[in-house]
């Protein structure tokens, strides 16, 4: 007889997070059934012995937390969503962040911004733009890309539009990051 657990996990936001997860849950002695970005599937024997403690515990000492209420679950559903959307490059331009968020979340967007605003005291599009912003550090890094193209990748009408808007971020231009010896990048599961 196996019990089966839907586990909603806070900072997992990228491919390193699910094979960790994987990893470690394999080790507490679960079968994953599934696992994506802030949620596991698990099951296990009922003799096995898993407990929340051992699970949080886990998840703590790999930077990640587990959440049980309703509110920080749907929070976390839409840092995912954004942080997704930033990853996979293209972004598209017309891209209605509002419409995304309510048809994948299933739920109307004034309620998520409501939400995610009092919680967190930053708007959805506050947020969305420092993750822009991010990753807009990280192609700067790479070096592979002009800015023209980082801007278009990342859904800007222009390069002028994300100057702008990385330097109200960072306080610098670009270019001036671009010359830092020491670049100073957030990891997306930190930005708030």
């Amino acid at each position: 007889m196996y019990i089966t657990r839907e586990l909603h996990i806070k900072g997992m936001v990228c491919r390193r997070c699910i094979r960790v997860v994987k990893s470690e849950l394999h080790h507490l002695g679960a079968e994953t059934v599934s696992v994506e970005l802030g949620k596991a599937i698990i099951k296990y024997p009922t003799d096995a012995i898993i407990t929340d403690e051992s699970i949080i515990d886990m998840l703590v000492k790999n930077d990640l937390q587990l959440l049980n209420d309703e509110e920080s679950k749907l929070i976390e559903k839409i840092k995912i969503t954004l942080i997704q959307l930033v990853e996979e490059l293209p972004i598209i331009i017309k891209i209605n962040i509002s419409q995304l968020l309510s048809e994948k979340l299933g739920k109307e967007y004034s309620s998520l911004s409501k939400l995610f605003s009092r919680v967190l005291g930053v708007t959805i599009e506050k947020y969305f733009i420092h993750l822009k912003i991010e990753k807009t550090k990280e192609l700067i890094q790479d070096g592979e890309w002009n800015f023209s193209e980082i801007a278009y990748d990342l859904g800007y009408s222009s390069v002028n539009h994300l100057s702008n808007q990385f330097r109200q971020t960072t306080g610098m231009s670009m270019s001036e990051y671009k010359k830092m010896s020491a670049w100073n990048r957030i990891s997306l599961d930190k930005i708030l």
